[in-house]
């Protein structure tokens, strides 16, 4: 029963790390990311690390090492996928693979999500057997033009959950965000930067009347509270007992 428990665990996994790979990638520029394949061997004593990419203009790097972390082999794949074999035999205990490539032209634009591109996607297989996801590297593609729209489009957002916070009725400047994002989506980032800008004046706008208008009436109760008092105050100097202490 024990060890039909331990079966039923979870498989080791290879490690697969990306510390290297950027979050955002700009369109037309060139990306260089090493990854480090390691815990080889916890699945298949040998075995297929295949890589797949969508960056352009592609250069994979497979660099192997022994225990000692000496150098054993350096081979380079062209091309948006490459396959390596790796076996135990080798006295392979370390891998890095580099991907050099150029991030394409971009169409399918997103705000939210956001846009996102595959720098890599490492498998690990078996000829006509197994196949096990590894890792799945991705970042997000901008043009400056597209990077300025989100920048207006996260201001315009913050101004109005700031609003919307403070219980201000941001109706016109959701509507207007909205459209800015769907701008946005259609690639049309000078029409979602202005939007996006309006969007955020009607809500800072929209909050400085409220502001305003609490403000006036803190001033027109404290004037009441004042007139009150005042006529209070005249009521009982007219009212009060008068008498002369000399009779």
């Amino acid at each position: 029963m024990l060890l039909a428990v331990v079966a039923a665990g979870p498989a080791a996994a290879v490690s697969v790390s990306d510390a290297t790979a950027p979050d955002t990638v700009e369109v037309g520029s060139t990306v260089d990311v090493t990854y480090t394949v390691e815990d080889l061997y916890t699945n298949y004593n040998e075995w297929n690390l295949e890589g797949a990419t969508e960056l352009e203009s592609v250069t994979w790097t497979v660099t192997t090492y022994d225990l000692s972390d000496s150098q054993l082999d350096k081979q380079q794949y062209n091309g948006q996928e490459f396959s390596h074999t790796l076996d135990k035999e080798g006295d392979v205990a370390m891998v890095e693979v580099r991907v050099q490539g150029t991030v394409p032209e971009w169409s399918n634009w997103s705000y939210e999500p956001a846009q996102s591109i595959t720098l890599a996607d490492f498998t690990e297989s078996q000829s006509g057997g197994a196949e096990n996801d590894l890792l799945t590297s991705t970042a997000r593609p901008y043009t400056e033009s597209s990077q300025a729209a989100r920048t207006a489009l996260d201001d315009a957002t913050a101004a109005i959950q700031d609003a919307e916070d403070a219980g201000v009725d941001v109706t016109e400047a959701t509507d207007r965000l909205d459209n800015a994002r769907s701008a946005f989506n259609s690639g049309n980032f000078e029409n979602a930067q202005d939007l996006a800008g309006d969007a955020q004046a009607s809500a800072e706008s929209a909050q400085q009347q409220s502001q305003r208008t609490s403000t006036l009436l803190m001033i027109g109760g404290v004037v009441v509270v004042l007139a009150i008092l005042a006529g209070v105050g005249y009521w009982y100097l007219s009212n009060r007992e008068t008498y002369d202490k000399l009779g």
